[in-house]
């Protein structure tokens, strides 16, 4: 059973008790490892039991980057890195991992709730989100903790929005620097061009284009750059795995331009670390709804997304596409009755 760690100054709230507001203020971008605390979405975390947790999010009115057409919804992969972060948090706070020891990511997804986009509306006030969080196959040696799985449910004015769940191991900095030391090199990332027209990926600035062009019919390569204020942290010496979810929605808003769609659901999986100094190609293919366990009536559009570098397969990305409007959205009811649409692992 995992020891419940109380945070240091530069934790989120020394104390709660009654009266506690999960969103009165963001946690320490530490807990969060993200350099910027204007990029912070969690506000409050509470421990409910030894693998339980709640924790407090909030989004803004509309963010600088994760933000849809029309801005009539938050986009939803803001909540894949809402729940990315809270499994970071529960990390520390929950299971003592020291500051300055990392976390590899190994699985993520989420998928939206019974009402779809239009329980992402945007309104006037910033969305204040409760998480519940519990933790599964928690491993722990020597002591410490090595990997855990958390499973997240995600509520908005007391209504299911979505749930979600995120895979991470572990690291100290010397298991950190054996593992990675193989494959840094000393030479300067690797930047492809962008795209010359980002509203094919959906985007609005080429800033924010992570395709670039690639010989192969369907495939781009992928452009991390470093300097990007939301998706890359300075001290990272790989590809984020954010940025891997934002290669795979953009590469299947190419594959289905010119209508504009969003992922409702999304499974990624890593199998490796994705090298800033060499190329990495992203494929795109529309699945047929059959093979990809969804059933045959509705507008959305399951895509699978491979990354490849070195000749071997290190990210993979199933979504489902909906039209970005919300208003086609699949309304059937949610639960077990339910056919999820995608397997989703969460």
């Amino acid at each position: 059973m995992p020891a419940i760690v109380e945070p240091d100054a530069d934790g989120p709230y020394f104390h709660t008790g009654a009266g506690y507001d999960f969103h009165d203020r963001t946690v320490s971008r530490h807990l969060v490892h993200r350099s910027s605390v204007s990029e912070v979405l969690i506000t409050g975390w509470q421990s409910t039991g030894p693998y339980d947790f709640l924790l407090g999010a909030q989004w803004p009115r509309l963010h600088g980057f994760y933000r849809l057409p029309g801005d009539r919804h938050h986009d939803p992969v803001l909540m894949a890195e809402t729940v990315r972060q809270a499994a970071l948090l529960i990390g520390h706070v929950g299971f003592g991992v020291p500051r300055g020891h990392h976390f590899a990511l190994d699985e993520l997804c989420y998928s939206l709730g019974p009402d779809g986009l239009d329980g992402l509306a945007i309104t006037g006030a910033p969305a204040a989100l409760m998480l519940r969080a519990t933790c599964q196959d928690v491993r722990m040696r020597h002591g410490r903790l090595a990997s855990l799985r958390v499973h997240v449910e995600v509520e908005r004015d007391g209504r299911p929005v979505g749930r979600a769940a995120v895979q991470l191991r572990a690291l100290s900095p010397a298991a950190y620097a054996r593992l990675r030391e193989p494959s840094r090199r000393a030479a300067a990332p690797w930047l492809p061009p962008a795209c010359t027209k980002p509203q094919m990926a959906g985007r609005e600035q080429a800033a924010d284009v992570v395709l670039g062009p690639s010989p192969v019919p369907g495939s781009w390569l992928l452009r991390a750059d470093v300097r990007h204020p939301v998706l890359s942290e300075p001290a990272l010496d790989h590809v984020p795995g954010m940025v891997v979810l934002e290669a795979a929605r953009q590469a299947a808003q190419r594959l289905r331009h010119p209508d504009p769609v969003v992922p409702v659901e999304l499974v990624s999986s890593f199998s490796g670390f994705i090298e800033l100094d060499r190329p990495c190609l992203v494929r795109a293919v529309r699945e047929s709804r059959i093979a990809a366990g969804a059933g045959a009536d509705g507008p959305a559009v399951p895509v699978r997304v491979l990354l490849t570098q070195d000749g071997r397969t290190v990210a993979e990305c199933r979504l489902l596409t909906a039209p970005a409007d919300g208003g086609a959205a699949d309304r059937r009811p949610a639960g077990p009755d339910r056919d999820p649409g995608l397997p989703l692992a969460c």
